[in-house]
C-alpha cells in the first residue's frame, strides 16, 4: 500500500525518532525510503562569493548526514536513496513527493502544537495541506534535561489501535479506504467515530436529532461489517454530538487511540474536514499520530 514513503529530515531529535518509526512501516507494504535533506535559502549567508561557498560547505555536511542516516535504516533491512535539495522546505518536500511518485510522506511534529517554525513543525502542517499523498505526522511528547531533547512515543506500535473520525463524505471514504487495508500492519482494533456537530443540531427538533442519530449509527454498523471481513479482530462505533475535534480529540485521549487516520479536501489553505475546521484542529492539537489521506474526488 505505501511502497515508497518519503522522509524529510532536518536531522534534528524530531527526525530521528520518526526515523527509528520507519521498519514498522515494512508490515504496509513499504519496500524504499527517499530520505530527503532540504537545505533552507534562509540559512545561507549573504556575501557574494561566500555564499557558494558557504552553500557548498552546508551540501557536503548534509550529504555526510543523509548518509549516516541511509546507513541506519539499511541495517534495519530497509532500501533507502537520498536526494539533496535547496529551497523552502514545503513546497520542496511536495514537489519532490510528485516528481518521485512516492506513496507516503512521512514526518514529525512536537507534542501538541504545530507552531514552530521547524522543518518538522509547522511545515508538516502544510505539507499536510498540499500534499499529493497520504501523510503521516508523527508526534512524540518531548523531555528537554541539561540541554539533550529526548522524543518519547505515546504508543510503541503505530498501527496497534485506529481511530477513524468520517462524516461519511467522499473525502472520509478515501481515509476508510486506506483504514481497511492496515490489517496487515498490526492493526488490531479499529474505533470508528461520527460526530453531530451541536453547532448544526441546536435548533433541531429532538424527533429529528433521534432519527440522524440513527441513520448514522447504521452508517458506522455497516462501515463496522465491512471492516470485519477485511480481518480487523475488534471494531468499535461512537456516536457523540458537540465539537467535532474537540469530541475527535476527546476520544483519542480516552481510548489510547495510537494512530488517528482522517480524510481532507486537498490543497485549499482552509481545507476541512467534518464540519468546522476538525483538520486542521486534529492535526494541530493531537497528541496523536495522524495520518492524513487525500481523496481524488475532494478537490
Amino acid at each position: 500500500m505505501f511502497r515508497r514513503v518519503l522522509f524529510p529530515t532536518d536531522f534534528s531529535a524530531y527526525a530521528t525518532a520518526v526515523m527509528d518509526c520507519l521498519p514498522e512501516w515494512k508490515a504496509a507494504g513499504m519496500q524504499e525510503v527517499l530520505l530527503l535533506g532540504v537545505i533552507r535559502p534562509a540559512e545561507i549567508p549573504l556575501g557574494g562569493s561566500l555564499d557558494r561557498d558557504v552553500l557548498e560547505e552546508m551540501r557536503w555536511g548534509a550529504q555526510q548526514r543523509l548518509h549516516l542516516a541511509r546507513q541506519a535504516l539499511e541495517g534495519q533491512g530497509l532500501v533507502v536513496r537520498t536526494r539533496l535539495e535547496v529551497g523552502p522546505p514545503a513546497p520542496t518536500i511536495v514537489r519532490v513527493a510528485e516528481e518521485e511518485g512516492v506513496d507516503l510522506i512521512a514526518m514529525g511534529a512536537q507534542g501538541k502544537s504545530l507552531v514552530q517554525e521547524l522543518l518538522l513543525g509547522s511545515v508538516a502542517h502544510e505539507v499536510a495541506r498540499r500534499a499529493p499523498v497520504p501523510v503521516l505526522i508523527e508526534k512524540f511528547d518531548v523531555v528537554r534535561q541539561l540541554g539533550h531533547v529526548e522524543c518519547r512515543r505515546r504508543c510503541a506500535r503505530t498501527f496497534r489501535r485506529i481511530l477513524h473520525p468520517t462524516d461519511f463524505s467522499e473525502c472520509a471514504d478515501a481515509a476508510f479506504n486506506v483504514v481497511k487495508r492496515l490489517r496487515a500492519a498490526g492493526t488490531e482494533e479499529v474505533i470508528l467515530l461520527h460526530v453531530q456537530d451541536e453547532r448544526a443540531m441546536r435548533h433541531r427538533p429532538p424527533e429529528q436529532l433521534a432519527e440522524f442519530d440513527r441513520i448514522d449509527t447504521e452508517r458506522l454498523e455497516e462501515m463496522k461489517r465491512a471492516l470485519v471481513l477485511y480481518g480487523i479482530p475488534q471494531v468499535r462505533v461512537m456516536l457523540r454530538h458537540g465539537i467535532p475535534f474537540v469530541e475527535t480529540l476527546r476520544v483519542a485521549e480516552e481510548e489510547d487511540a495510537c494512530l488517528i487516520v482522517l480524510g481532507t479536501k486537498g490543497r485549499s489553505a482552509v481545507a476541512e474536514m467534518l464540519s468546522g475546521s476538525t483538520f486542521e484542529n486534529v492535526i494541530r492539537q493531537s497528541r496523536r499520530p495522524v495520518l492524513v489521506v487525500r481523496g481524488t474526488r475532494c478537490e
